[in-house]
């Protein structure tokens, strides 16, 4: 091949490869620039998200029970300091000696860690602004923190670390109002994907969340978690259970659980500790349930205070007995509720109520149902089985508080239909929500869902109660200052083990309210298997002294004015009759 037809091909060669070189330039210059531009700048900048703080919480007083705190980081870009020009000022402004940072540093990290968690009080954090360099790096980060450490844990809850959503407690049943709004933040990257720090671009704020305030007041939940650790020292038991709750608002002013956890410390989230037991947990109430069952006989009309009821045992019904502690003999209804006569309530289920009617009130004061104080948080329905799966027995053993099974907050919420004149409240725990610069978005109102017994039944069966605490199985617990202003009723049921009730353990209760003319809170202490030695395990032995000393502070927490002690008669008159019912309210 000549020299001429060789030239001729490489000419030929190189121009098409120069062609080739075009087509592709045009290609990734024009044509695909976009795409290009997006990878780029993929590879250089990134898009971070900027969380929202999220919402406080509050007691109704306004103390903090739940706060999110911002801290501070401090990195340093070795590569933009690369001379140390600098150190001796960095380490200054952190209060460091120079030779730590001097240790730290190294002109091939573009992020170097030289302090973490600073708070926004830090003078550290000013210092380092004052300097105005473009090495430092303070990044903010949010912490979770709960100030009064395990107090009302059950009722905060605790949230998740890594998504910072709300996992148990008012933390997740109004996450979606503390969470708030993600931003967004642009930053520039160098080629080892370290962020450059002069190059920080633009900033889409977060929108903060919204803030709560609980209707739990921290004075009386002191009150409450005190005596619950009291419980625990003394009878070592299973659980424990106290309740405070206002009865005509549906207020929940104090609510607390034995085991219990930290909700700032991992390290005592064990699933016992967790579960908000108020809620989750069951039990036959025994003797508490009477205040159902009298409720829906005096409602009825069916029985008065003075209706007489043979209360001579042992008894037998079904084949099988039923005693009381203490043998008794006739008795009118208001004392077969002061000594609590298992006798007595049983006939007053068999022979006056009936199943039919004892399922209705049962229903209407809200056993077997749940109350959502939390939402959908694993809160128990109890165990109330309709009439058709009663057994021949059952209408004398529900009206005495077996074959049923309650949880704390539904005893509590079903006496304060008592307390409040026979209406029903919807137990709740919010108050208020506002936005992060204070403004009211929402009050929540109080909720009557309807009347269950007329104000006449409410004001007849309190005065049971109230005899109950004169010379009843509750005449040992004292409140000073309100003899004879507390309505209340002690319980002790027979756990269920094995198939059989059991004489070794119990459950141990009082459930309560006053003043008893006009109820300011309901308070339910319940004791699950305290330890005991001889006899002393009844419930006026166990919880009733915790509710005497709880409802004393109490009722100097709300300035309850105290009357003037009473001077009972040995035996209250009667106040109604079988005959004198006045107009029945059905549920």
């Amino acid at each position: 091949m000549d020299i001429r037809t060789r030239s001729t091909w490489i000419l030929l060669f190189l121009a098409c490869g120069f062609t080739i070189v075009s087509f592709n330039l045009i290609q990734i210059q024009l044509v695909e620039h976009p795409r290009y531009l997006q990878l780029a700048v993929g590879n250089h900048t990134r898009v971070e998200t900027v969380p929202p703080v999220r919402g406080s919480i509050y007691d109704a007083d306004h103390n903090v029970l739940a706060q999110t705190q911002r801290v501070y980081d401090v990195h340093l870009d070795g590569a933009m300091e690369a001379d140390g020009t600098h150190l001796r000022q960095i380490a200054a402004a952190l209060g460091q000696p120079l030779s730590k940072v001097v240790d730290a540093f190294n002109p091939k990290n573009r992020s170097i860690l030289l302090a973490s968690g600073l708070s926004v009080d830090d003078p550290a954090i000013a210092r380092l602004r004052d300097l105005k360099l473009k090495s430092v790096i303070v990044d903010h980060r949010d912490e979770r923190t709960y100030p009064n450490a395990s107090l009302a844990s059950h009722v905060l809850g605790y949230i998740d670390d890594g998504t910072g959503h709300g996992m148990a407690g008012m933390e997740r049943a109004l996450d979606k109002l503390l969470v708030g709004v993600p931003g967004k933040r642009w930053v520039e990257r160098d080629a080892r994907r370290q962020e450059i720090a002069a190059y920080q671009t633009a900033e889409q704020p977060a929108v903060d969340g919204d803030n709560v305030t609980l209707t739990i007041r921290v004075a009386i939940q002191h009150v409450v978690e005190e005596k619950l650790d009291g419980i625990v020292d003394t009878y070592h038991p299973n659980a424990a259970y106290i309740i405070v709750m206002d009865p005509h608002t549906g207020e929940i002013l104090g609510m607390g659980s034995r085991p219990t956890y930290d909700p700032n410390d991992r390290k005592t989230f064990t699933p016992d500790a967790l579960r908000n037991r108020c809620m989750t947990d069951v039990a036959e109430p025994g003797s508490i349930f009477k205040i159902i069952t009298l409720s829906g006989a005096i409602n009825e009309g069916l029985v008065g205070l003075d209706t007489l009821v043979d209360c001579t045992g042992p008894w037998m019904y079904g084949g099988r007995p039923l005693k009381d502690d203490e043998p008794n003999g006739t008795l009118p209804v208001m004392e077969v509720m002061a000594k609590s006569s298992n006798i007595g309530f049983a006939k007053i289920g068999l022979n006056y109520l009936g199943a039919q009617r004892l399922y209705k009130y049962a229903t209407a004061f809200g056993i077997g149902q749940r109350t959502n104080l939390f939402g959908d948080q694993s809160e128990t329905r109890g165990l109330l089985k309709p009439v058709s799966k009663w057994t021949p027995l059952s209408v004398t053993r529900i009206p005495i508080g077996q074959e049923v099974a309650v949880s704390p907050i539904q005893m509590v919420t079903a006496m304060s239909i008592i307390a409040n004149n026979g209406r029903l409240v919807t137990p709740h725990l919010t108050k208020q929500v506002a936005d992060a610069d204070g403004n009211v978005l929402e009050t929540y109102a109080n909720h009557t869902l309807h009347q269950v017994i007329s104000p006449h039944a409410a004001q007849t069966v309190t005065k049971a109660l109230q005899q109950v605490m004169i010379d009843g199985t509750g005449k040992d617990i004292k409140v000073p200052g309100f003899d004879g202003e507390i309505a209340g009723k002690t319980g002790t049921a027979q756990k269920f083990v094995d198939g059989a009730y059991s004489h070794t353990q119990f459950v141990s209760s009082f459930l309560g309210f006053m003043p008893a003319d006009d109820p300011a809170f309901v308070a339910l202490v319940m004791v699950d298997d305290p330890k005991v030695k001889g006899q002393h395990y009844y419930g006026a032995q166990v919880s009733g002294p915790v509710f005497a000393n709880l409802a004393s502070q109490v009722a100097q927490i709300m300035n309850l004015t105290p009357d003037q002690p009473l001077t009972p008669p040995a035996s209250a008159p009667a106040l109604t009759s079988s005959t004198d019912t006045k107009t029945k309210w059905t549920p």
